[in-house]
Parts: structure tokens; C-alpha cells; sequence
């Protein structure tokens, strides 16, 4: 499975280099320096702002470094967990019901990623956006297990606050109430493109967990449904956790709607996810579906 995943990889980054060759915009050369000086990053793509500034060069450089990593290190890809990077371990938006829904949650998805690096992280690794929020929760569960604890991350926040960013705080850190930042990704990739960063941590991942989020978080949702549908990429296991009320209900109504409109058909899209209220239960489904058990 992830074998032809690598392969479509593959094809993108030589269609990519050969259309960079073609307008002139490369010298005809691989890529050989995927060196990174910054702590715990495997690679570190140059930042240069926003993505309309990148050239195709740049965008071959992160796709060729991110197929030498995965390919070198972690070859049968990633169990992926996408979520919010607003709900944190200790949530205050005023509404007592959400707020402690949110807590609930973010504490799931961090014992979910302790226990599934415990028992299966040799062959499935966590991946996680290196961001804060749920993205936190599963970075600080895989490393407090012994990780690995992989991010792939780009220039966001104060990283970007440098003219040139600044590399050194593009991985998140767990701030707990009292004592020091600590870090919480063992190993991953800075990207300097965020489109980049977003098709490859759908690409390298063997299943994806996506917790709820905002826009952000249903881009990297919808994406990935949308290519298994579309048959542009090989069904992986797909779950959707979290209190269906409280946390999905616009999710599911714009389904119904789309349903409505004639605009999908249910099976295609329903059938390609599996809710699970409690991210806790999808340890035992993951490991019977991955055949791990």
C-alpha cells in the first residue's frame, strides 16, 4: 500500500523537476543537500514567506528531501493524527460544556498516542502537524512513550517573525503551567511549502485520525477524502473522533446538504471514514485494521 503511495510520490517529484528543467527555472541537477542544522529536523526548507513566492525549485527541494526521509527512516509511513491546534490541555471559550468536552479530548488523544508508540510505534510512528493543540496532544503522548515523535511542520507563528524565519521555534514546545518549554518532536521535516506539507502528510500516512479542528483541519480532511474518492490515492484506514454532537454536527449537516443538492452521493464519502466518538477506541480498531494484533 504505502510501496505505491511512494511511487506516485516519485512521479510528482520527476514530473515537478522536469517542468522546472523545461522553463528554466533549475540547473539540471538533483537535489543533494537535505542537511538540516536545526535541532531534531531532518531537513529544513528555506523560508521565504508566502507560497506565492516559491519557485518550482523550491517546491522539488521539499518534495525530493520529504521522499529521502520517509524512504530512509520510516519506509511503511505513519499513523497521522490532524486536529485543532485552539483546543489545548486546558480549555477556556466560556461555554462550560464545550470547554470541558475540548479537555476530554485533547487528554484521548494523547493517551491514544502513548499507547499506540508503547506497542506499534517500530513499525507505525505518530505524525502530527509539530504544532500546538491537538496537534500537541499527540506529539507530547508519542514522546513521552519513548516516541518516535515526528512533526512536519512549516514557518508558522513567531518562526516567521525573523526576515528570514527562524527554524529554531518552527517545532512547537509543550509550555506546561510552571516550569520550561519542553520539546515534544523527536524528529520530522520544516517545510518551505505549506501545500507541500499538507499533500505529504496525507501521502505518507499508512491511517489518518482527525480529531476536530478548524478550517485547517477539515482542508487536510476534505483533501484526503476527496483523492480516495476520486481514486487519486490508495484507501488508507480513515477515523473521525470526538463526541458527534458537540464537536461534528456542521461537519455532518454539510454532508447532508451536499447529499441533498445532488452534489455527492452518501456511500462515496460515509463509507470511506468511520466515526468513533472515543479516540481511545480507535487503539484497537487501528491494530486489528493494520493487522497488528
Amino acid at each position: 500500500m504505502f510501496k505505491e503511495k511512494s511511487m506516485k510520490i516519485i512521479t510528482l517529484i520527476t514530473a515537478v523537476f522536469l517542468l522546472s528543467l523545461s522553463q528554466g527555472l533549475v540547473v539540471a541537477k538533483p537535489v543533494n543537500n537535505c542537511a538540516s542544522t536545526t535541532e531534531n529536523a531532518s531537513y529544513t526548507g528555506v523560508y521565504k514567506g508566502v507560497e506565492n513566492n516559491l519557485s518550482l525549485a523550491d517546491f522539488n527541494r521539499d518534495l525530493v528531501c520529504a521522499e529521502a526521509f520517509i524512504s530512509s527512516k520510516y519506509p511503511q509511513g505513519f499513523v497521522t493524527i490532524f486536529g485543532s491546534s485552539r483546543i489545548s490541555e486546558s480549555n477556556n471559550s466560556g461555554d462550560a460544556v464545550i470547554d470541558a468536552a475540548n479537555d476530554k479530548l485533547y487528554q484521548q488523544i494523547y493517551n491514544l498516542a502513548f499507547k499506540w508508540t508503547k506497542e506499534h510505534a517500530t513499525k507505525y510512528p505518530i505524525l502530527t502537524g509539530a504544532g500546538p493543540g491537538i496537534m500537541e496532544a499527540g506529539a507530547r503522548g508519542a514522546f513521552k512513550a519513548g516516541g518516535p515523535s515526528i512533526g512536519y511542520t512549516t514557518y508558522y507563528g513567531p518562526s516567521r517573525n525573523a526576515k528570514d524565519g527562524d527554524a529554531s521555534m518552527a517545532f512547537w514546545q509543550y509550555r506546561p503551567a510552571k516550569g520550561k518549554p519542553q520539546k515534544i518532536i523527536s524528529d520530522g521535516l520544516i517545510f518551505t511549502s505549506v501545500s507541500i506539507r499538507e499533500s505529504l502528510m496525507i501521502l505518507h500516512s499508512t491511517a489518518m485520525i482527525f480529531a476536530p479542528g478548524g478550517t485547517g483541519t477539515e482542508w487536510e480532511f476534505f483533501q484526503a477524502i476527496e483523492q480516495i474518492k476520486s481514486k487519486q490515492l490508495t484507501p488508507v484506514p480513515i477515523y473521525v473522533v470526538g463526541d458527534k454532537k458537540i464537536h461534528w454536527q456542521s461537519l455532518y449537516n454539510r454532508l447532508d446538504d451536499m447529499v441533498k443538492r445532488g452534489t455527492i452521493k452518501r456511500h462515496e464519502v460515509e463509507g470511506l471514514f468511520i466515526h468513533v466518538d472515543d479516540p481511545e477506541d480507535v487503539f484497537q480498531l487501528l491494530t486489528k485494521q493494520l493487522n497488528l494484533g
